[in-house]
């Protein structure tokens, strides 16, 4: 009995399995066994026990872990505008120079171009073909007068060339008062131009 007060005093609690064992003095003895039950530590108060003992150790500091946030940058290209090409302006277009009647060098064709820019009233290219050679001295609006006051039209009746330079022709001046007079000649040409005539009234 002795033993196990001492036992309880100890403050060890448990289970007292009491039995009698025999001595070889012939004295019962009490034996007690103790048996401390086992303490089941749960998953939850082992982690609770861990974090407690992490947070009372002194100077100790659990760092930040925690990853930054990154921000993905846009590696869209900007949109590029392309000028537009700038209008080509159409080209001046330049007219075409009227084409200039090559200078008649055929003696009858010289006569009859003559008297054909007196009917057409063009008395400026008549002159120039030899009417100048022709006024005897006289104005260009002297020899002018000389055939709108009298002369409607003059026909070429035959032309024919007597050599290179030499044309015979009859011809025809119709006047204002629709009388006809007649004439025949030669007429001298030379580049183009008539530089004299011997002509005679026939009727």
């Amino acid at each position: 009995m002795e033993k196990a007060r001492l036992l309880a005093t100890a403050g060890v609690l448990g289970t007292v399995a009491t039995g009698l064992t025999a001595t070889g003095c012939g004295t019962a003895t009490h034996t007690v066994v103790v048996t401390a039950p086992a303490k089941a530590v749960t998953g939850t108060a082992a982690a609770a026990a861990k974090t407690t003992a992490a947070s009372s150790a002194p100077g100790t500091t659990t760092p930040n872990t925690t990853v930054p946030s990154t921000t993905a940058q846009s590696t869209t290209a900007p949109a590029t505008t392309t000028p537009a090409a700038p209008a080509n302006p159409a080209p001046a277009t330049t007219p075409a120079p009227a084409p200039v009647a090559a200078p008649l060098t055929n003696p009858s064709a010289v006569v009859t171009q003559f008297y054909q820019d007196i009917s057409d009233g063009d008395y400026s290219a008549a002159w120039a073909l030899g009417g100048d050679n022709l006024a005897g001295g006289a104005s260009y609006a002297t020899w002018v007068a000389g055939y709108q006051d009298t002369t409607s039209s003059i026909a070429v009746v035959t032309s024919s060339n007597w050599n290179s330079d030499t044309a015979y022709a009859e011809i025809d001046a119709t006047q204002l008062d629709g009388s006809v007079k007649t004439y025949s000649g030669t007429y001298t040409v030379r580049g183009g131009v008539i530089v004299s005539a011997d002509i005679t009234q026939t009727s």
